[in-house]
């Protein structure tokens, strides 16, 4: 594992931003969102680095968190280091957001936040990535963005790519001149894009841990089951590989942009304690 990084100044003009989502409703945090930017002029690169990695270590299947076991978990250590060899090198940036469980927003009932799945993706895009920070372009900056498959109504789906489409015209973005049209906002097939799954693999494993699930043994057991253990083993590579990017980072709390002086926008790696407005414990 290399911790010298090769990364070089991101000035393109498009950029695609894959996202997905894990544990809605955990015990300690909630809501977890994971998403990849990369210049568009370098994701077939980066893609099939990523297939010939998995088919070097063979897999077939579609690399899930929830696949993890004991059997392969030297298979998904590999895959992951060969995620993060493609982050170090410079040519995908990581974001993950997710919120703590006792945090509502103030005159919201746990019914309305619940129904806030939409609301929580747009902050995600529109902040998480650090777009307001974006380099000036004289023609602007083109977004794509791409979604594993919602679980809601085609109805809803379609509010929510409108919606998006207006993220260029927000105030905190407007001098960004960027660039989305609502038909370059797309639900795809995660099998389809390895660099979807590897971010599922972030995800998983930040929802897992961070919510204690490493310490739930069976019922009548004394002992983790192995599938488990597994699974806390892949964290714990996780967490060394981030460590490679960001020595310092808890988990548990948003990453500091220091010593990044345009913001969030070009930190490899990075963390979101998504707080609401207004937020009170309930």
């Amino acid at each position: 594992m290399s911790s010298t990084l090769h990364r070089t100044p991101w000035q393109e003009k498009e950029y695609w931003i894959f996202c997905d989502e894990s544990v809605q409703e955990g015990l300690l945090f909630s809501n977890f969102l994971g998403g990849a930017i990369v210049p568009a002029i370098r994701h077939a690169d980066v893609e099939n680095r990523l297939r010939i990695a998995k088919a070097e270590i063979g897999f077939l299947k579609e690399l899930k968190w929830q696949r993890v076991t004991e059997q392969w978990l030297e298979g998904y250590q590999r895959m992951i280091t060969a995620f993060f060899d493609v982050i170090r090198a410079g040519d995908v940036r990581v974001r993950v957001m997710f919120r703590a469980s006792d945090t509502v927003p103030e005159n919201m009932s746990r019914a309305m936040w619940d129904e806030s799945y939409f609301k929580l993706y747009y902050q995600f895009i529109k902040h998480g990535f650090g777009l307001a920070h974006v380099p000036d372009r004289p023609d602007g900056t083109r977004l794509r963005l791409f979604f594993d498959q919602f679980p809601h109504t085609k109805e809803s789906v379609l509010q929510f790519k409108g919606f998006l489409g207006g993220l260029p015209a927000a105030a905190q973005l407007r001098h960004a001149g960027l660039h989305l049209s609502p038909d370059h906002i797309t639900e795809v097939d995660s099998k389809e894009h390895v660099l979807l799954q590897c971010v599922d693999l972030v995800l998983g494993a930040m929802a897992f841990r961070l919510n204690d699930m490493h310490l739930i043994k069976p019922e009548g057991k004394r002992v983790r089951g192995k599938r488990t253990q597994a699974k806390d083993r892949l964290y714990r590579h996780i967490l060394n590989e981030i460590f490679t990017l960001k020595p310092a980072l808890n988990p548990k709390i948003s990453t500091a942009a220091q010593p990044f002086p345009d913001g969030t926008w070009s930190m490899p790696y990075r963390h979101w304690l998504f707080v609401p407005k207004s937020s009170a414990s309930e």
